[in-house]
């Protein structure tokens, strides 16, 4: 059991281990089957905190303390963690009765959740009602949100960017804050990003920024066609094949994702990289998964986000190791490698195999050509992820004028880069056998926009035995 994964971030779980170094636990108790463990830990006050955990789902244990700390779980009930991993004297006791009650409590819970969840998939196969006013209402408003984007978005241009001094930024920040006001939350993120980029100009360099007007404008005319449209046929499916809906602002529900077929039962699914960003525009911190479906190839994301304001009180998420079984995965729409997410439940957790390893390989290109002609097709559209991630086939890799160069059997080539992150061609190059048939690398591809010049970065190197992480 890794106790640091179950931490809300990494100063919890060193606080906890602390309390048990220092000796400040007392009274431990654990039942005669190990599954609930509880104990007092002394605190600020005269009174100890009162901790317990049921660990009936190892994986899932239910942590419970009496103190107050608003961090879950809390440092006191992680300590207790510690201590029982530690192997501190537990004396066997019958469970107290609150926890038994609690437990009752936590059990009805879970079967109303399950039954809830049952609801929500006869829903979602059974017609949905719309109303019909309320979303054109709902549209009307955005549309007229798009409407002021657009000045806003004119005004700064004609004005000129050379002239967007402190006090030009100072009212677009302004006016991109009302934005929120009109259910377009996506391209409020999307100006947000554009005032960052404003603010890191230097030397009237001004290629990012320009960029980013470029993704606003094509954003603004596509929002105001597809809302229209959307308007016009309100009964029509929702476009689900591009990540447009929350491009503007949209929040997806699983009843939805159902609804629209996008939910894959059974799936198994392992991560190939793992990654913490700082999200300046959207105030918040991201953990960003990257993962491959083992039945179809398919390459996803995931993303945690922790806001700036509430990062202490929200779990990171961790580097995950093993094949994830899910009951159920919900697939948002999205392009190449669409965002996903599945239910705690929904989980189970297995160590690989060497037949894992050998799918993975199996659903890398073997012909580079399709792979950048697959990522050319998403990059070109302004809308689309600029950095989608795919799996390559190793044939060779070699050094060309200090440029890690990889080679499908074909002769065709990909130069590889750093340019986000970490240094990770530097690791690889000091990682590769000098014989590298039938490996595969995740890569998150990169087009440098004024050379034109298509390259990427190396995430992990999938060999017949194990999975080399370069970001983890």
């Amino acid at each position: 059991m890794k106790i640091e994964e179950f931490a809300p971030n990494s100063e919890a779980a060193r606080n906890g281990r602390d309390l048990v170094n220092k000796n400040r636990f007392s009274n431990l108790k654990m039942t005669n089957d190990k599954s609930v463990i509880w104990g007092e830990c002394a605190g600020s006050g005269k009174n100890p905190y009162h901790c317990s955990i049921d660990l009936k789902d190892p994986l899932q244990p239910v942590f419970r303390c009496s103190c107050p700390s608003r961090q879950f779980p809390c440092k006191h009930a992680l300590g207790l963690l510690f201590a029982f991993e530690k192997g501190d004297t537990f004396q066997t006791s019958d469970i107290p009765e609150d926890i038994v009650e609690k437990r009752k409590k936590l059990e009805k819970k879970q079967e109303k959740k399950v039954l809830a969840k049952e609801i929500v998939k006869e829903k979602a196969e059974g017609s949905k009602k719309m109303n019909t006013a309320a979303f054109v209402k709902k549209i009307n408003v955005q549309l007229s949100g798009i409407e002021m984007a657009e000045k806003i978005l004119k005004d700064l241009v004609q004005s000129g960017l050379a002239s967007a001094d402190a006090k030009v930024v100072q009212t677009l920040r302004a006016q991109t804050k009302e934005l929120g006001n009109y259910h377009i939350n996506g391209i409020q993120t999307a100006f947000n990003h554009l005032l960052i980029a404003l603010s890191a100009v230097e030397n009237e360099a001004f290629t990012e920024v320009i960029d980013q007007i470029n993704y606003i404008s094509t954003l603004l005319k596509k929002s105001t066609d597809y809302l229209n449209k959307r308007k016009d046929h309100p009964e029509d499916k929702p476009e689900l094949d591009s990540a447009i809906e929350e491009q503007i602002g949209y929040v997806w529900k699983l009843s939805e994702l159902m609804q629209y077929g996008l939910c894959e039962e059974n799936a198994e699914i392992t991560q190939l990289s793992f990654f913490t960003y700082d999200h300046r525009a959207r105030k918040e911190w991201v953990d960003e998964g990257i993962w491959i479906n083992l039945k179809n190839g398919k390459i996803y994301k995931t993303n945690n986000y922790r806001p700036y304001r509430a990062a202490k009180h929200i779990k990171e998420e961790n580097s995950t190791f093993g094949i994830l079984k899910l009951k159920e995965m919900f697939i948002y729409p999205g392009d190449q490698n669409p965002r996903i997410r599945w239910e705690p439940e929904a989980l189970l957790e297995k160590r690989y195999d060497a037949d894992d390893f050998k799918k993975i390989i199996f659903w890398s290109y073997v012909n580079y050509a399709e792979m950048i002609k697959s990522v050319k097709n998403t990059i070109k559209n302004p809308l689309m992820d600029k950095h989608p991630v795919v799996l390559a086939a190793l044939h060779k890799a070699y050094l060309k004028n200090g440029k890690l160069v990889i080679e499908d059997r074909e002769g065709n080539k990909l130069s590889l880069s750093d340019y986000v992150f970490f240094p990770t061609t530097t690791q690889l190059i000091n990682l590769l056998p000098s014989q590298c048939e039938n490996f595969a690398l995740a890569i998150r591809m990169d087009n440098d926009v004024e050379s034109g010049y298509l390259s990427g970065q190396p995430l992990s190197l999938i060999t017949p035995e194990k999975i080399v992480r370069l970001l983890y």
